[in-house]
């Protein structure tokens, strides 16, 4: 989002999404040496007093990615693609442009890492299905586009593939007729019917289309003449919720067990607590609660950070080998802290020096008509 086709508290609500990611897998160092150490604890992790939470259940910080995406999608490009104002080649031209550099990147560096790995270990690192095979279907990111696809590779990017399904999805939607609301409202209530099939399917669908529904409910409120008041009752909502979470998950809640495959969790969460956050922030900036503007530097290299954050946790036990680091080396909270310095280096890196200029280059040599490197 550029200029005021920006709110800079969804951008970074995005760019923390990215960062919890990270917390919940740094377990993957417990496998340092090949195989996943006998007996490791969670609590062991890094800061486990302050970050449980997040070493819990941080793995559902990716269904805000897709609330967000339906939200900003529904914002720039719904309209356009009902008027047939865009087409289908500029759409996926920007969408190409803005994903797949970086992904492609990644892929050829963990495809090389992951040999290396191999080599010394006889085994790949956390994600196993390293063959040609899923090879050629992360070069067309559709990797995740069929029911229990394994994560391979740059496991995290099955996220990347089925928000590449979901845009797909969108513009045959919006090219039908669909309109923001209701009818968003029905496909994501679809997508929970999913849920027992496929998770990670579902968990897209529900949160691009709920994310579609709230900017609905968004276009409507923020003109509502009581905005403010509605925007602060939702945001005392959502942190209620968050709090509430968050004592549950230092409680050891059991409704709260189960892992991914705790569909009741997912329903509230996705239906409820990301999209409810996502109105209630957009409601607060667009009337006058400004959010710190230095905050959007964290949406701007979110998507670098999450997908860089695995080839960097690779190439760090590729370094513990020959150094003879034990699993209990990364356990320590400077070597997190230092991580996470190394991580935003690169993810700033990555964005400004390599994935704008890619973006730029794509889109000046096969769109027709100049566009915004951020569109």
């Amino acid at each position: 989002m550029t200029g005021t086709q920006r709110l800079t508290a969804l951008d970074a609500l995005r760019g923390v999404a990215a960062l919890v990611v990270v917390v919940w897998h740094w377990q993957h160092f417990f496998a340092s040496s090949g195989d996943w150490q006998p007996g490791w604890e969670r609590s062991a992790q890094p800061f486990f007093w302050l970050l449980k939470p997040l070493y819990v259940q941080g793995w559902a910080a990716v269904d805000l990615f897709f609330v967000l995406s339906g939200f900003v999608f529904f914002w720039l490009y719904s309209d356009s693609i009902r008027r047939r104002a865009m087409g289908a080649w500029r759409f996926a031209l920007l969408r190409f442009s803005r994903l797949y550099p970086l992904h492609l990147a990644m892929l050829l560096l963990v495809a090389g890492l992951q040999a290396l790995f191999f080599a010394g270990h006889d085994t790949f690192f956390i994600y196993q299905a390293n063959d040609g095979r899923h090879f050629i279907a992360h070069l067309f990111l559709v990797q995740n586009w069929w029911p229990h696809a394994p994560q391979s590779f740059d496991g995290p990017s099955w996220s990347v593939s089925i928000e590449v399904l979901l845009y797909l999805l969108f513009f045959l939607a919006c090219r039908a007729g669909l309109k923001r609301g209701l009818h968003c409202l029905i496909v994501a209530l679809i997508g929970g019917i999913l849920l027992p099939y496929d998770e990670h399917i579902a968990r897209g669908v529900i949160g691009f289309f709920m994310g579609g529904y709230m900017f609905r409910l968004w276009e409507e409120l923020r003109e509502h003449p009581r905005a403010p008041l509605i925007a602060n009752l939702l945001s005392v909502i959502a942190l209620s919720g968050w709090v509430a979470l968050g004592m549950m998950l230092y409680a050891d809640a059991a409704w709260l067990g189960n892992g991914e495959g705790n569909n009741q969790f997912l329903v509230a969460f996705d239906f409820g607590l990301c999209p409810l956050t996502v109105l209630a922030l957009a409601l607060r900036e667009h009337g006058g609660r400004a959010t710190a503007r230095w905050l959007g530097f964290l949406g701007d290299i979110s998507y670098s950070t999450y997908l860089i954050h695995f080839p960097l946790q690779l190439g760090c036990v590729l370094l513990a080998a020959p150094l003879a680091l034990p699993p209990q080396f990364f356990m320590q909270g400077w070597v997190m802290i230092a991580f996470y310095v190394a991580l935003i280096a690169l993810g700033a890196a990555s964005y400004h020096w390599f994935e704008r200029p890619a973006q730029s280059w794509i889109r000046s040599h096969a769109l027709p008509i100049a566009v915004a490197p951020a569109d």
